[in-house]
């Protein structure tokens, strides 16, 4: 057993390296999945999606796209979830999405979701209305694996408004909207984790503590989180041996599951 609540609590932070570096495509062979959460603006609750995207080609427009699928399941069945569009990447390290615009109170559109080719410095525009800029690139470690890290900022005032990872997305949420946090500055959203192939390859350790949520394919099933129910912290972490559970109300029992689902 304690091995197994090893396994799902060695979640490390993001630290900088500049080595054994070579990009990594979003768009790639096998199962992608991310869960994010997010609150729109006025709410007090906060809600989460799935995404899976798998090797299926689709057609949109006469460009060749692979099915995104939206799901909150446990698990995901590419028959049970919702496709909802297309991912694709092309030569020039751009993704781009297309399909719904605006689903389950969040603001997606057909767009340029990433541009990996960009260089400190370099502008971007979106709908040809709100300009964003690269404030810096940094090459950092997440998991084991070496990936570049771009902080994408406001050419207005210069403020961050996130960060675009390789191989993984965005920070916030895959499909995030940003022009909505320029504009309403009252939405707010994070990637809670990702995963290639059934492996755990990024954990929001900060968020998912604070909000006491677990992001993994075997243990997420809400359809729901208040943000104002009680807060669950588990330490140390990394943990060895022994861990601690502590929460802001009283704890009727717990359940620890390892990456394969099993109690």
């Amino acid at each position: 057993m304690k091995q197994l609540v090893f396994v799902l609590l060695l979640i490390s932070g993001l630290t900088t390296y500049a080595q054994d570096y070579s990009y990594i495509p979003i768009v790639k062979p096998g199962l992608q999945i991310w869960t994010t959460h997010f609150a729109s603006e006025g709410t007090n609750g906060y809600h989460y999606n799935r995404f899976a995207l798998t090797e299926e080609d689709t057609l949109i427009e006469n460009e060749t796209y692979k099915k995104l699928y939206w799901f909150q399941d446990s698990v995901f069945n590419p028959s049970t979830a919702e496709c909802i569009g297309g991912l694709r990447e092309n030569s020039q390290k751009q993704v781009f999405y297309k399909g719904k615009e605006g689903y389950d109170n969040e603001s997606w559109y057909g767009i340029m979701l990433y541009d990996f080719s960009l260089s400190v410095g370099d502008s971007m525009k979106w709908f040809n209305q709100k300009y964003f800029f690269v404030k810096s690139i940094d090459t950092i470690e997440v998991l084991g694996i070496f990936r570049r890290q771009f902080t994408i900022g406001y050419i207005a005032n210069e403020m961050e408004v996130c960060k675009w990872i390789e191989g993984i997305g965005n920070n916030q949420g895959l499909l995030y909207n940003i022009i909505d946090k320029i504009v309403t500055g009252g939405s707010t959203g994070f990637l809670s984790c990702y995963e290639y192939n059934g492996e755990l390859q990024y954990y929001n350790n900060t968020e998912n503590s604070y909000y006491g949520f677990v992001g993994c394919s075997n243990v997420v099933g809400l359809d729901a989180i208040e943000k104002d129910k009680a807060k669950i912290f588990v330490y140390p972490n990394p943990a060895k041996d022994d861990i601690n559970f502590s929460c802001s109300s009283m704890i009727k029992d717990i359940e620890i599951y390892d990456i394969m689902g099993k109690m």
